[in-house]
């Protein structure tokens, strides 16, 4: 998932505890659905409460970053952009947050950093930005070029600070982001809506003669600027009756929007983590596989119960996903997987962590805002800035798949029942509890082999060399971890030891193209659950010497870390989930776009930007790059061939239940966010029920409170904008058909996988994804029947 990428810095801090990140894979929907966890969470919130003090002798900390800045220009020989505007306060050179270059400092961060940095950045940015408001122009120089290096250096520091908040949690560094984000809720705004930048923007599209100096890619730019600004409350700013007061309004609500957002994320995270139920006996844990057993003794020993030995416990089962999905998979015990979904689907909804009024407050400001800018819902104003451009439009797309989906969740439904009764002597009708471990029971039965079975197959290593090799073959493009020495040579630093730092090449020129970041391995204590990637350099090139800075991002997963010194074994949900967020990072890497407001990931209308992500998914399911990455850990021997058809044959298993539950939460946020009235009588439980009557086949309990952890649309970014995952898969299944239409033509792969990164890949957010869509494909429509044939809803032709 993405974590939500707009160029507001405002927005960004106010996602940083998301839900979100963008995001989901849909076999780790598939996961999340069988477990019925409503929030499933590809990016997540963080938490915690306490104070900090600014220590100036910690944040001197940053004495490396020129020893940096030098390195990398003999690795790289690129040079970034360099600030015009004047840098004297200390800390743009003694605060690691501040002073860096291409890489950040980050073993040298902080919380005493945050709030020193922010201070400062802010009160100049907008110094620098109203002596440049005087002399703004309708040029691309006279209005872009003036706000370019300032929203660049805006969306580095709240990028580092935003990511760090999410892998390094501590209540210090949490306090330190609440202090922060009235200053670049402040920041943003007063940008937003300067009369002087929008009113050159317009006269610079009004102007056909200065127009026509522009490219198309500064056009759309140029465009999409004057959009943003308008549903920034611009227009406020004009002479008006009652516009004063309407600006101080917005301005009011986008600020307690932002802090409501956070107190969600907070509340959840909090909530998620304070949750244990420590066992003592081994019995109650029938079912559970070791690499689980081991997992939960590990939870105990970290909350003071035992010594962390999986033979004589105490074991503890927790709500993170890594722990909680597998549990309640495999766990024999019926009644400990109730209370373990009673827990999870009841997270922040009571007492002092209690959700319930924060969504309502934000469901009530998103109405307001909505209804300033002239918009009849919130679901309007954010599908005006989306592909599908109105609600009509994304309801008739989720009507469209619920009628096919359908038939087919009852007929899932009716052969787990069956099979529940008739192979398990399990009660039913199934409960909520129910339905993830009768699944995999079910998959055991009809496919032969457990997730753990399969996992012996797919040591991290062997997975990651595969999918380098995807990218190899189908991209062509070279992608290599840094060696220790190398990184030591360039003086570059990570935030846990386990992290990796990979380089990315043009195959054929050799040219390097990006960097990134891989944290993969889960650390409750301080990381967020889910997977996403995020920004941590845009591409850009200098608009003065020509040099192009290339781009970096961060890949972060949670899947389960090696154990007593073995290889990491990764569930086929983590592959599947690894290649998802590969997808992501590529469209970021592969970029050909040199302007930063609309280069990668940037600029992508919201419900296209996964289009990349599910894209990559399809890749793990071949024949010949499972082939390629399933050897058995300790003998190398090849995966038996039974055990691929059960991988590839998962994909379909159960599909109408998965995809019935997604349109539940689509629907349902659509429906919070053009219909649901708050304090008019009816609850948003209330909703929830009212919608799963048509999309829930499994009854939810009375007590199902999972709106209170929904993270993806009350902490992120997907807020009436959830239904983009299946808007996007439409378009991913289709591109890949692309592929399959190829048959066994190595060389007509080849020739699709170019032409996907020329396209998809490389425009960014400078091409509409309509235009971007009709080059890649030959055709302006999207095949729906291509995602109903992959989820085996639709027959093959």
């Amino acid at each position: 998932m993405l974590r939500s990428f707009t160029s507001s810095a405002a927005s960004r801090l106010r996602a940083t505890r998301l839900t979100t990140g963008v995001s989901s894979s849909t076999t780790a929907t598939r996961a999340f659905s069988r477990s019925n966890v409503a929030s499933h969470a590809r990016s997540r919130t963080t938490s915690a409460t306490s104070t900090t003090t600014l220590s100036l002798a910690s944040r001197s900390l940053a004495t490396r970053p020129l020893t940096i800045r030098r390195a990398l220009a003999t690795i790289t020989d690129i040079k970034g952009a360099t600030a015009t505007y004047p840098k004297t306060n200390p800390e743009f050179t003694t605060n690691p947050i501040l002073n860096w270059h291409t890489f950040p400092d980050f073993a040298a961060i902080k919380a005493e950093h945050v709030v020193p940095a922010v201070e400062i950045l802010t009160k100049q940015i907008e110094a620098t930005f109203q002596e440049r408001s005087k002399r703004m122009t309708p040029t691309w120089e006279g209005t872009m070029g003036l706000t370019q290096d300032l929203e660049d250096d805006l969306e580095r520091a709240s990028g580092v600070i935003s990511h760090f908040s999410r892998v390094k949690d501590s209540p210090e560094f949490r306090k330190a982001v609440e202090a922060i984000q009235p200053m670049i809720v402040t920041i943003s705004l007063k940008m937003g809506q300067s009369l002087e930048l929008y009113d050159a923007l317009v006269k610079l599209a009004d102007n056909k003669e200065t127009w026509s100096t522009l490219d198309k890619e500064q056009k759309r730019i140029v465009q999409k600027a004057i959009q943003g600004m308008r549903l920034s409350g611009v227009a406020f700013g004009l002479p008006g009756d009652g516009n004063a007061e309407k600006q101080k309004r917005f301005n009011e609500i986008q600020g307690k929007l932002a802090q409501l957002s956070l107190t969600f994320s907070n509340n959840l995270q909090d909530e998620t983590k304070a949750f244990a139920k420590v066992i003592t006996d081994r019995k109650e844990l029938e079912g559970c596989p070791e690499s689980l057993m081991k997992a939960m003794a590990k939870n105990a020993q970290s909350r003071g119960h035992g010594d962390g030995n999986s033979e004589t416990g105490p074991w503890a089962v927790t709500l993170d996903y890594p722990t909680y999905i597998p549990f309640m998979m495999n766990c024999k015990n019926r009644d400990l997987r109730e209370h373990a979904y009673r827990a999870m689907v009841s997270r922040a909804s009571k007492g002092e962590k209690n959700n319930e009024p924060v969504i309502d407050e934000i469901l009530s400001l998103r109405q307001e805002e909505a209804g300033l800018l002239g918009f009849s819902s919130y679901g309007a104003l954010s599908l005006s800035k989306k592909m599908a451009s109105d609600v009509g439009t994304a309801k008739d797309i989720l009507d469209r798949l619920y009628e096919a989906t359908l038939p087919a969740a009852k007929k899932d439904l009716a052969e787990l029942t069956e099979f529940a009764k008739d192979h398990l002597g399990h009660p039913t009708p199934l409960c909520p509890w129910d339905t993830p471990f009768v699944e995999e029971e079910y998959s055991k039965d009809r496919f032969k082999y457990s997730a753990d079975q399969i996992s012996e197959y797919l040591p991290y290593s062997r997975v990651m060399d595969t999918l380098f090799e995807v990218a190899r073959d189908s991209f062509g493009i070279d992608v290599t971890e840094m060696s220790a020495g190398d990184q030591s040579k360039a003086g570059l630093t990570t935030w846990n030891k386990d992290v990796k730092i990979y380089q990315v090449k043009d195959d054929a020129s050799k040219k390097v193209l990006a960097y990134f970041y891989g944290d993969f391995y889960s650390r409750s204590e301080e990381k967020l659950s889910g997977a996403w990637m995020d920004v941590c350099v845009t591409r850009m090139k200098d608009p003065v010497s020509g040099a192009v800075r290339v781009p970096i991002a961060y890949l972060v997963c949670n899947q389960p870390p090696p154990l007593s010194g073995a290889e990491s074994l990764m569930k086929f949900q983590d592959v599947t989930t690894m290649f998802h967020e590969f997808g992501h990072g590529l469209q970021h890497m592969l970029t050909t776009v040199d302007y930063p407001q609309a280069s990668g990931i940037k600029g992508v209308e919201w419900d296209f930007v996964e289009v990349a992500s599910q894209f990559m998914e399809n890749f793990a399911y071949e024949d010949k790059w499972l082939s390629r990455m399933a050897k058995h850990h300790k003998t190398g021997e090849p995966m038996p061939q039974e055990m691929k058809e059960t991988v590839k044959k998962s994909k379909q298993c159960l599909a109408g239940m998965a995809m019935l539950r997604q349109l539940h939460f689509a629907m349902l946020d659509l429906e919070l966010h053009t219909q649901y009235k708050p304090n008019s009588g009816e609850t948003i439980f209330d909703v929830n029920r009212r919608q799963a009557k048509k999309t829930t086949l499994v009854t939810p309990i009375p007590e199902d409170r999972f709106l209170c952890g929904f993270g993806h649309i009350f902490g992120g970014g997907y807020a009436a904008g959830y239904y983009s995952y299946k808007f996007s898969e439409l378009y991913s299944a289709d591109a890949y058909a692309a592929f399959e239409e190829q048959g066994a033509s190595v060389e007509g792969r080849k020739r699709i996988g170019r032409k996907y990164r020329d396209t998809v890949l490389a425009y960014g957010g400078a091409t509409d994804p309509k235009e971007v869509w009709k080059e890649f494909r030959g055709r302006d429509g999207v095949e729906v029947d291509a995602l109903l044939r992959h989820s085996g809803l639709l027959s093959s032709p």
